[in-house]
């Protein structure tokens, strides 16, 4: 079934969205500024519950981990998909930190999202647990990853 009207509507949209520059996209300068500011203005690096940002380098680093189950070679590759999810994880976890901070008294949280593929430093096997540290710009953190949901329990 041929739509002549659905192929116009198409290419207009298409049209519209590449007309736009990417840099319109991009997080503001000022808003950087705030959440530095928000986040206590430390100039370098600065230590977050669930990984590293480095204002100066524009960087964030987290870590992940997975456990051996036994030193076969199936194993540790379950562990090395399983230290990649802990890892993005704990990018997404990073970026609802600085973003709206988190309480003192942390019983657990629950997030989903999207996070973007990230550069993996490097990788290492530390007795039973496979461990990959993770770097990813600061600018794709913001930008490009996204909290779908997420329900911070305080302890007491």
């Amino acid at each position: 079934m041929n739509r002549p009207g659905f192929s116009l509507a198409l290419v207009i949209l298409l049209a519209a969205s590449l007309s736009f520059p990417a840099s319109s996209l991009a997080i503001s300068r000022s808003d950087m500024e705030t959440i530095w500011r928000n986040n206590g203005a430390v100039e370098g690096v600065q230590e977050f519950r669930f990984g590293y940002v480095d204002w100066i380098g524009s960087s964030v680093s987290v870590e992940g981990k997975g456990p051996i189950r036994n030193n076969s070679g199936p194993a540790k590759i379950l562990a090395q998909k399983a230290a990649v999810t802990d890892g993005r994880r704990n990018l997404l976890l990073l970026l609802y930190e600085i973003r709206y901070g988190l309480p003192a008294r942390l019983e657990s949280i629950d997030i989903s999202g999207k996070v973007v593929e990230p550069h993996i430093d490097s990788e290492m096997i530390i007795g039973d647990e496979y461990k990959i540290s993770i770097t990813l710009p600061l600018e794709r953190l913001l930008e490009e990853c996204v909290i779908f949901s997420a329900t911070v329990r305080q302890g007491e």
